[in-house]
């Protein structure tokens, strides 16, 4: 095969470069389809390639490319990560590739260029940091693991900060699916025509299908999970959270009637918040923990008791009495399924943190975590939860917490 595409490509007359990758790029794809088998692939878009002897820097904001008819120079308009990636690879943290790819979209031409970053060493922990992803909330619990161990040494102990509390980042992932969707409705409604007594939805118009492109809703997705990771990854802590597997969206699913309800789990991205937790943290050479999610935001935390849901479905009951957000007892839940796989000093903190937890401190989390999350509404078009303004929430009872 190597050979065939080989001779084909020699009479294109391409510049030798460019003929080395585009024959890498058939032979790839040949590969790709003659192991998952099927329908051969369709060529749509060709994407050069172009390496160290066809493309050099002018000057900072400009390329120089060598085409068919001579070298150019094109100017760059870079994006605002270009910048980043080239101080990193200035300071010996990234290591930029010497090829770059051309792809065409539209009437713009675009560079895209490959760094390889190199992972910050790992850095003492300061806490454990338990999140677990909803529809429209993230609630993480965190274990001050300083805090922890100097409160005994602690004169003072009016001053003396909990060693956890909670803390919920606003997403609104299910809001935000909620709101694109009666966008599209309104539109099919406008768009809507009546034929020969016979009323025609307007989905299946060119013009519907034209405003459907526009909208952003996977943008807005992406940012939002982007600011979460760096949420979740700014400080040097051991992440936990459940173990997703690979579609854990049609896992939830199985009992909900209700199709508006279905499509918004399904349209809450949870496997791509962990995935980018995961490569932020090990980009930043932190550690994350994977934990089992059977029944975790199903067991009381303090007596292990199965909780039931008589009123609503994020407030359980425990049978000794007490009531619980389901969130909540998640992310303590988390918190004790990963004592086993801590080292001994940070397993012992951890639970020490999580014995002086009582049922007040319980129900005062969860209460704040409803307050937290607010009326169900339409979501904005900005993120929910701005920069340094996420909610966190103490254990708020003074006497609980003293070392006995």
């Amino acid at each position: 095969m190597w050979g065939e595409v080989k001779e084909a490509v020699k009479q294109t007359g391409l510049p030798f470069a460019y003929q080395q990758q585009a024959v890498k790029d058939a032979v790839e794809a040949y590969n790709s389809w003659a192991e998952a088998g099927g329908k051969p692939p369709a060529v749509r878009r060709v994407s050069p390639y172009g390496d160290e002897r066809a493309w050099r820097f002018d000057r900072l904001t400009a390329i120089s490319l060598r085409l068919m008819s001579g070298r150019i120079v094109a100017e760059l308009w870079p994006h605002k990560r270009f910048w980043l990636y080239e101080w990193l690879a200035k300071t010996g943290r990234a290591t930029r590739a010497s090829t770059i790819r051309l792809r065409r979209v539209g009437n713009r031409v675009y560079a895209v260029f490959v760094y390889e970053v190199e992972p910050e060493a790992p850095r003492e922990p300061t806490a454990v940091v338990a999140f677990d992803v909803n529809e429209n909330t993230i609630v993480a619990a965190r274990v001050d693991l300083k805090a922890t161990v100097d409160r005994v040494a602690q004169w003072n102990r009016q001053w003396v900060q909990p060693p956890i509390s909670i803390k919920v980042l606003l997403t609104d992932f299910g809001r935000l699916a909620k709101r694109y969707g009666a966008i599209r409705r309104r539109w099919a409604e406008e768009l809507s025509v009546e034929i020969n007594g016979k009323r025609t939805s307007g989905a299946h118009t060119r013009e519907y299908k034209k405003r459907v492109k526009r909208l952003r809703e996977g943008d807005r997705k992406r940012d939002r999970v982007n600011r979460i990771a760096h949420a979740l990854t700014k400080e040097p802590t051991i992440l936990v959270t459940e173990n997703v597997g690979k579609k854990p969206q049609e896992e939830m699913i199985v009992d909900k009637r209700s199709p508006q309800l279905r499509h918004r789990i399904k349209q809450t991205p949870m496997k791509a918040v962990v995935g980018k937790v995961a490569d932020k943290a090990t980009e930043r050479g932190l550690r994350l923990v994977l934990v089992s999610s059977y029944k975790n935001s199903q067991i009381c935390p303090i007596h292990g008791e199965r909780l039931s849901f008589p009123t609503e479905p994020k407030i359980g009951l425990c049978p000794r009495g007490h009531w619980v957000h389901r969130d909540v007892a998640a992310v303590l839940n988390m918190l004790w399924r990963a004592v086993e796989r801590l080292e001994p000093e940070y397993s012992e903190i951890v639970k020490q943190a999580l014995s002086t937890v009582d049922e007040k401190i319980l129900e005062e989390w969860s209460r704040t975590v409803l307050e937290a999350e607010g009326p169900d509404v339409l979501a904005r078009a900005s993120p929910m939860t701005p920069p340094g303004e996420e909610t966190v929430i103490p254990a708020g009872i003074e006497g609980a917490h003293e070392p006995p």
